[in-house]
Order: C-alpha cells, then sequence, then structure tokens
C-alpha cells in the first residue's frame, strides 16, 4: 500500500500503464484503455482523452506549485515533470507507446513517487471492483435509456447526467475522487433545478436506476474521502443536496 495517494501517486500509475505497452500501440487505443473509455465513434473518443490529458496536465502543474510552496529545489523535480507534460500533450493521441516511452526515465519515476512522499495524502483508494460496479451500473442505464419510453426531454436531461458520470469514472485515474465529488456537486444542483422532471419520471426503470448510481457514487465517497476533508470539501456537496437526497429515497 503507498504511503500517500496524491497527485504524483497517480501520476506515476498513469506513466507505469504507458511503459507496459507495446511499442507499437497507438495512444489513442492506449489511453482509451488505461482511462477505461468505450466510446465507439473515434471522434469522440479522442474527445474524451484529450479531457483526461489536459486534466494530467494540471495535475502535473499542482504538484510543481504543492512543492515550490514547500520550499523544495525546482531541480528535484522540474525536469521531470517537464517529460510528465510531453506524454500527457493532447497530440500524443497520434503517436505510438514509443514515442511517449523516451520521456518516461528512471529519473521521472524517482522523482514522481519523491513527490508522492512529500505532497499530503489525499484520499484512500477506490477498490477497482467498487468502480466496475459503478461502471455496470452506468452501462445498463445507457441501455435502458435507449430502449425508453419516457419524453424526450426527460431523456436529455437523465442522459445528462449519464454523461457525466462516465467522464467521472473515466477521469478517477487522473483526478481522484474528486472527480467523483464534481459529479455529484453537479447531479444535486441539476437535479434540484430539474426536480419537477424527475418527479415526474420517478416511477420509471430510468429515474431509479440513475437514483442507485447516485447512491453508489456518494457510498464510495464516503469511504474515500478523509473524514477531515470531508468535513470541508464535502460540505457544499451536503448542503446543496440536502433537498435531492430527500426525495431521491421516492425514486426506488
Amino acid at each position: 500500500m503507498p504511503k500517500n495517494i496524491n497527485s504524483a501517486y497517480r501520476i506515476k500509475e498513469i506513466l507505469s500503464s504507458v511503459g507496459k505497452m507495446q511499442d507499437n500501440t497507438h495512444m489513442h487505443v492506449a489511453w482509451a484503455e488505461i482511462f477505461s473509455i468505450n466510446e465507439k465513434d473515434k471522434h469522440k473518443r479522442i474527445f474524451s482523452i484529450s479531457r483526461c490529458l489536459a486534466d494530467l496536465h494540471d495535475e502535473v502543474e499542482f504538484i510543481r506549485s504543492e512543492m515550490l510552496k514547500l520550499g523544495y529545489s525546482t531541480d528535484l523535480y522540474t525536469s521531470s515533470l517537464d517529460r510528465c507534460n510531453n506524454v500527457f500533450a493532447v497530440q500524443s493521441v497520434t503517436l505510438t507507446a514509443t514515442n511517449l516511452k523516451q520521456h518516461i526515465t528512471p529519473e521521472v519515476s524517482v522523482a514522481l513517487g519523491f513527490c508522492s512522499e512529500i505532497l499530503p495524502n489525499e484520499e484512500d483508494l477506490i477498490d477497482e471492483a467498487s468502480i466496475e460496479e459503478l461502471r455496470k451500473m452506468a452501462s445498463e442505464l445507457r441501455e435502458s435509456l435507449n430502449n425508453s419510453t419516457l419524453p424526450p426531454y426527460t431523456i436529455n436531461i437523465i442522459e445528462k447526467h449519464l454523461n457525466k458520470i462516465e467522464d467521472a469514472i473515466s477521469t478517477y485515474k487522473a483526478i481522484g475522487a474528486k472527480a467523483l465529488e464534481e459529479v455529484m456537486l453537479a447531479a444535486y444542483g441539476e437535479a434540484i433545478a430539474s426536480e419537477a422532471v424527475f418527479v415526474e419520471a420517478k416511477n420509471s426503470e430510468q429515474m431509479s436506476l440513475l437514483s442507485k448510481i447516485w447512491k453508489k457514487t456518494k457510498t464510495i465517497l464516503d469511504g474515500a474521502v478523509d473524514t477531515n476533508k470531508k468535513l470541508g470539501a464535502m460540505q457544499g456537496m451536503t448542503e446543496k443536496g440536502l433537498k435531492v437526497l430527500e426525495f431521491i429515497e421516492n425514486f426506488n
């Protein structure tokens, strides 16, 4: 078990996954596998990958700024973090794994390991089984929507939530539990705004599946976010989502 789960740890893990790819693997295929993006349309898939890569770039810069705040010499990590950004460049989707592996040197691994030890723990690891269960629930809802007799405007709203849930599952490896926090905050806010639509559809299979996904996501978060962090990071979600939590109970 790693000492700290944080941005440096996640980036180190992702680079390790890239390093294990066959040299001739096209990176748009490799990234889709790493981020569990199952979109069949190539253009949509690349768009989703690009979003994950942008998140990884932000994570790299977060490491840089946090290490600087702690007073560590930039010589210890700057070149390695720059190499990380080379791997996560959007144009990497057009390359093969061998083009990226040249940037993943032993020094990069050591620097990221050093940073992960120095930077504080952000959360507990979410086990893959929980993520996979959430992914299967999202897939079930997607299939159910394809056969739904709900009004188009209701389907559009539920699908909007589903898209965000699927994006959060993909970006979890990049940004951790905050991906799920963000989707819950968005879901709660939008559910309040669309309460009448949700209440109208509350007896439907699709609404029942969506509410189960919300509850599962919250359960996962409750187990992943440190209690002290939860008091701050999750407070906004609790306050904004109280009303939704009340009427969600009526969807099953």
